[in-house]
């Protein structure tokens, strides 16, 4: 498709929404913002692309089936919505998991090399019969099965390879495959076998995987939390939003100290939700009219 056949708005912009990792309380403060600036009447679903990496992929089939406003109303009345099955990930002792993505962060072995180191962490004990579990815990996350008509790019990451991979709908992947493998977060739930490769989180590359969406002219990011400058992993959003200038207009939704309050320690636990959720909510109050500025 050239750039020409790209769709845009009436102004001619082409226009993107991404969202970034975080977790269970990713997920719930992301519910509660986007679905606030709905509800203020900011038109997040004209978007022509959305970009979700890891949390922001089941945002981002929520945004596009129109369902987040359910969803925020469901995770206020029971904070572990977001996880049916008993005993979470949030029980689990994620220091392994912190020590390599640091290590990652501070590789200068290649991007690729870094991915696979900590691939090697996500590969420990992994069996193709985990796809199963994988996608039953997705599915009740996801209001829907089937790709939405707007372009939806959700980002993961190669275990054995360390390549970053960004599924689509003209892919033959299933969604619920793609945003399963997109939340494989290492050390705490295993990857997702997708065409005969076992994928893990996006987040692995980059928070925000922001460049995805370099082909529009204007992109709001919503970010669960602030980007290093400089990483070995992938592009960060500061050195992404350099690339971009003068080429596309970036604004950026960073969660505010009510949400880092809110997440704690652990954003995997499910009682991080609520909080999470309602801290997401209030910011929307809080950005709408730069948001609607920004956005038109």
């Amino acid at each position: 498709m050239s750039d020409e056949d790209l769709p845009t708005d009436r102004s001619g912009t082409r226009r993107a929404i991404v969202l970034g990792g975080g977790g269970v309380a990713g997920i719930a403060w992301e519910t509660g913002l986007v679905s606030g600036l709905l509800e203020l009447g900011i038109d997040l679903q004209r978007a022509d692309v959305v970009v979700g990496t890891s949390a922001g992929s089941v945002v981002g089939v929520g945004l596009l089936a129109g369902s987040l406003g359910a969803s925020y109303d469901a995770l206020l009345a029971d904070s572990g919505a977001l996880d049916p099955a008993p005993g979470g990930p949030g029980d689990r002792d994620l220091s392994r998991t912190v020590k390599a993505i640091m290590a990652g962060f501070a590789s200068t072995e290649g991007e690729d090399a870094a991915r696979r180191s900590i691939g090697e962490l996500a590969l420990e004990d992994y069996q193709r019969s985990d796809d199963r579990e994988s996608l039953a815990r997705i599915r009740p996350l996801l209001p829907r099965t089937q790709w939405p008509d707007v372009e939806l790019r959700i980002t993961a990451v190669d275990a054995e390879t360390g390549r970053f991979t960004v599924f689509t709908r003209d892919l033959d992947v299933e969604l619920t495959s793609a945003v399963a493998a997109s939340c494989a977060v290492p050390g705490v739930f295993k990857p997702l076998t997708i065409n005969g490769h076992p994928y893990m989180d996006g987040g692995m590359r980059s928070a925000t995987n922001a460049d995805v969406a370099a082909d529009c002219q204007a992109i709001l990011v919503i970010a669960c939390s602030v980007e290093a400058p400089v990483s070995g992993l992938g592009p960060t959003l500061p050195g992404t939003v350099d690339t971009l200038r003068g080429a596309s207009d970036v604004f950026i939704v960073q969660a505010d100290d009510e949400r880092t309050a809110a997440f704690g320690t652990n954003p995997l636990l499910q009682s991080t939700a609520r909080a999470s959720a309602r801290a997401g909510r209030r910011q929307a109050s809080a950005v709408a009219d730069a948001v609607r500025a920004f956005w038109g």
